[in-house]
Formats: C-alpha cells, sequence, structure tokens
C-alpha cells in the first residue's frame, strides 16, 4: 500500500521473483495469484473487476522468470555482479510483457465484442498508456537492480537462523 500513490510501481513484481529463485515456481506463483488477487479487490484504487484475472495471470510472468534465474545460476549470486543487472533486466522485460497482457485484455474488454487493432495498439501503446508502461518498467528493473539481489542472499540466511 505505500506505494499505491505512485502509478504503476510495483514492489509486488520483484518479491514474486524473488519467492520463485527461493523457493521455487510454485511459491513464486502463489504469491502472486494470492497477493494480485487481493490488491485487485481491496485497493485504494478501485476494484479491478473483470480485467482481476488477466492482472493474475500477468504475475506468474515473474514467478516463470525467477525459476528459471534460479536454475541457471543456483547458489553461484553475488551482490553487485553482472547478475543484479540480468535480474533487473529480467524484471523490466516481464513488467513489459505484464503490461502489454494486461492492455491488450483491456482493449478486449473496453471494445467487445469487436475491437480493431487500431483499438487494441492505442489501449496498449497510447499516449495515456505509456507514460505508466515506463513507470513500471523502469521501477523493475530498479527494484530488480537493488533489492531482489539482497532479498534472493538475506532470504535464505534469515531462514537458517544464526550460526
Amino acid at each position: 500500500m505505500a506505494l499505491a500513490p505512485f502509478s504503476n510501481i510495483k514492489l509486488l513484481d520483484t518479491l514474486v521473483f524473488v519467492a520463485a529463485y527461493v523457493f521455487g515456481f510454485r511459491i513464486g506463483a502463489l504469491v502472486g495469484i494470492v497477493s494480485e488477487s487481493i490488491w485487485s479487490f481491496v485497493s485504494p484504487v478501485g476494484i479491478a473487476g473483470p480485467i482481476a484475472p488477466f492482472l493474475v495471470g500477468g504475475e506468474i510472468l515473474f514467478a516463470l522468470a525467477g525459476w528459471a534465474a534460479s536454475r541457471a545460476w543456483g547458489q553461484r549470486f553475488q551482490l553487485a555482479s553482472p547478475y543484479s543487472l540480468f535480474i533487473g533486466a529480467s524484471l523490466a522485460i516481464c513488467a513489459f510483457l505484464w503490461d502489454l497482457e494486461t492492455n491488450l485484455a483491456t482493449a478486449l474488454l473496453q471494445y467487445w465484442p469487436a475491437p480493431t487493432v487500431g483499438e487494441y495498439f492505442a489501449t496498449a501503446f497510447g499516449p495515456l498508456t505509456l507514460p505508466f508502461t515506463l513507470a513500471h518498467e523502469v521501477s523493475d528493473l530498479a527494484f530488480g537492480i537493488a533489492l531482489a539481489p539482497l532479498f534472493i542472499l538475506l532470504i535464505p540466511r534469515v531462514l537458517r537462523g544464526p550460526l
């Protein structure tokens, strides 16, 4: 809720990625599904309505990316390394795909039963949409570089407890 005043800046994406990296795809997907479901109905901007399943489904992208990254690197992960940049880029790409998916779904719902290609394009890439899309991608890039690597290293250490 703390980031709610900042449109489309979401820590949730990073948390879903990290959960999947540390605990596996099922846990990451569960974190995304439960969190986005709650946010879709208990949000300060209002209830998501018919777009909610698309918002929830989009979080699966972040779980898949986190799970794939964990398979690629495992425990060889380090702070302030190329891994951090790769995680940030992965989150930015997922944010772009999430925005594209939800914007296309918005056009489908808004112009039902026969949306045109132009309506899809305007909804996905129009001047009203671009600021939100850019905010989402840039914030996911930043959170992915700065926070995700820290969480990935700290969570297992905290769960293990003192040595």
